[in-house]
């Protein structure tokens, strides 16, 4: 009987102990019937249901309905079912509310037992409070799923990789700027999925992974790296890659940002490429004033010269070198448009003669052949005569070059009126529409668009403002220059401009004396040689002349002379003066004390807007260098007599 005593009580002990070791790991454990009764329940089990302040011991929980110990937050039945079924159920995890309302997970292993009294089944369930894990876990993801919210949303692409460079996260922008969706490109290599190459030499750009694991920072790729989606599509754009690290700074994986720069590549690449336009402007104007000084000084001592040459044979001459002066001026003029646009300094002119001359200098040695059709009664125009030149011969140009093998080009003028209901942009009215049609290879739909826009071309040695500034001179104009083709067929420009009026076929200048006249001019101009030549040239005409080196001097000389009551009847005032007042300033002083000052703006930039609206800042005419005698003369006698 005594070693039996000693085995019961140290079975107790070790029971005891064994509940003591499961009460401190916060596990518990309890007993019950298939039909829920309390068999057992031990005090780590209490503590974990929340039930040791509503009982004194666990065995005033026996005999009780588990159901009214917890409320399982689950089917209700499901548990003993699956239990009676397999005869042991592992690892359920579940969300429970005790009877004090509290919420908790649990995570329990329950199997199939025998009672040991009345050897009936019952359901044994060793369970732990896994509470503050679950709530881990579930902050966890959520914190994941605000991750990949973010990554959704933002307008980067973002790629991660694991040390391997093996791609483990793409968010919806890398998806579309690579050609690959993310279940696709999980586990590839980087340079799979994210085929990077340098624009202008194609060679691969170096693994931005393998270069963060090297440096172990952040990096940033070159410039001109474009990205090469799936699909062939390129992109350029701008990157980073930066380390993952764990929360001992070890480094886990690399993640890289990255964006579409395309646009703003390209704008600025086309804002540097104004800026050296704006550079040739300046340049190319600066060149074109003082050339124009020469010019001016050229033609206006050959007109001089052809005036008192008596044989036909020097006149001839003379007349020849003229002409040549002339084809220059148009030349300077040509590059101050190209350069610096400009307002188009008009006049009546017919269309016919200078576009066949346009047309047949740019064709000239191609071969295209050229057929033209203008009517007899073909309306005059006021126009730039340059500039319309240049239009002409840019749209011939283009028509050769989509003829390589050579072709056809068909320029046609006719008289039209233009209504708000036939489909052009154009204020009613008469106009002149020029059509000029190739049979070359056409222009895809695709292009038409896109056809005037700066910078666009087709041409791998194009500059793509040909077209551009086509259109800009005639919408300068009040004209308009639209475009039709087929591909395989040919394509047609049409040029519509404003007829003059009264519309009348311009004739041929009358060659003739230029009118001489009377009365005094005040010359100012910086070019010494220049000034002199005008003196001659005006005092051939019959007038009294005076010259000034500058404005300041100019409106000096005008007040003195009209104190002594010896007015001058006519300024002509040079725009542009290099350290000093210029004719604007000058005639805007003369217009303060003289309203009724006469003055005729002079320009070698014959772009300049002055000389296109003289009117508009005091002046009652213009000349642009170089001029003619016949030019000079017939300004100069229209503004003395129409004073």
């Amino acid at each position: 009987m005594t070693e039996r005593r000693e085995a019961t009580i140290l079975a107790e002990e070790l029971d005891a102990i064994r509940r003591e070791a499961i009460d401190f790991s916060g596990i518990g454990l309890y007993r019950y019937r298939f039909d829920g009764t309390v068999l057992f329940m031990d005090r780590g089990a209490m503590r974990i249901l929340d039930i040791e302040s509503l009982f004194a011991s666990p065995d005033d929980v026996v005999g009780r309905d588990i159901a009214d110990l917890l409320v399982y937050e689950g089917p209700p039945g499901l548990l003993r079912s699956r239990v009676r079924e397999l005869g042991r159920v592992r690892d359920l995890e579940y969300p429970f509310r005790t009877l004090t309302g509290k919420s908790r997970w649990a995570a329990h292993d329950s199997y199939l037992v025998l009672d040991e009294h009345t050897g009936e089944e019952a359901i044994q369930v060793i369970i732990k409070e896994i509470t503050e894990r679950k709530h881990a876990e579930l902050a966890l993801g959520e914190e994941r799923e605000r991750l990949a919210v973010t990554l959704r949303s933002i307008g980067d692409g973002v790629i991660t990789t694991d040390l391997e460079g093996r791609v483990t996260l793409l968010n919806r922008v890398a998806e579309d700027l690579t050609g690959w969706r993310q279940p696709e490109a999980l586990g590839r290599a980087l340079n799979d999925v994210f085929h990077i190459v340098n624009e202008h030499t194609r060679a691969v750009c170096e693994n931005p992974v393998e270069k963060v694991l090297q440096t172990g920072g952040v990096i940033g790729l070159a410039n001109h790296t474009a990205l090469v989606a799936r699909d062939g599509r390129e992109r350029v754009i701008a990157d980073s890659g930066a380390p993952i690290r764990d929360a001992l700074s070890r480094i886990i994986g690399v993640v890289l940002v990255f964006r579409d720069v395309t646009t703003q590549y390209r704008a600025e690449a086309e804002l540097t490429r104004i800026d050296r336009l704006e550079a040739l402007g300046v340049l190319a104007g600066g060149l074109a004033h003082d050339f124009n000084n020469l010019l001016a000084t050229i033609l206006g001592n050959v007109g001089l010269a052809r005036m008192y040459a008596p044989q036909p044979a020097v006149n001839d001459l003379l007349g020849q070198a003229e002409r040549a002066t002339l084809r220059a001026k148009d030349l300077t003029h040509q590059l101050l448009t190209f350069a610096r646009g400009g307002s188009p300094v008009r006049q009546t002119t017919g269309l016919e003669a200078l576009i066949r001359e346009a047309a047949g200098f740019a064709l000239h040695g191609s071969k295209s052949r050229l057929q033209c059709s203008f009517p007899p009664d073909l309306w005059s125009v006021d126009v730039d005569i340059g500039q319309i030149a240049q239009v002409v011969q840019n749209l011939c140009l283009n028509a050769d070059q989509a003829m390589p093998a050579g072709g056809e080009l068909t320029v046609a003028a006719a008289n039209v009126t233009c209504g708000s209901a036939d489909g052009v942009p154009l204020e009613p009215g008469r106009y002149v529409r020029v059509q000029f049609s190739d049979t070359g290879v056409g222009i895809p739909q695709a292009n038409l668009k896109r056809i005037f826009d700066p910078y666009f071309t087709t041409k791998s040695t194009g500059t793509g403002l040909g077209l551009t500034i086509c259109h800009s001179i005639v919408a300068h104009h009040d004209g308009h220059l639209a475009v039709a083709s087929t591909e395989g067929v040919g394509t047609t420009f049409s040029m519509w401009l404003p007829a003059s009026a009264p519309a009348e076929p311009a004739g041929a200048p009358v060659e003739g004396a230029p009118p001489t006249g009377a009365g005094r001019v005040l010359i100012m101009d910086d070019e010494e040689m220049l000034r002199d030549l005008v003196a001659r040239m005006l005092a051939h005409l019959g007038y009294e002349t005076a010259v000034a080196a500058d404005g300041a001097t100019a409106v000096r000389m005008y007040h003195e002379a009209r104190e002594a009551g010896r007015r001058f009847d006519l300024v002509l005032l040079d725009l542009t003066v290099p350290g000093g007042v210029g004719g604007a300033e000058a005639v805007r002083q003369l217009r303060a004390v003289d309203p009724t000052v006469r003055a005729v703006a002079s320009s070698g930039y014959s772009s300049d807007p002055i000389i296109a609206h003289f009117r508009d800042y005091g002046f009652v005419g213009a000349l642009a260098k170089p001029y003619q005698l016949a030019e000079l003369a017939r300004v100069v006698l229209q503004v003395i007599r129409g004073a």
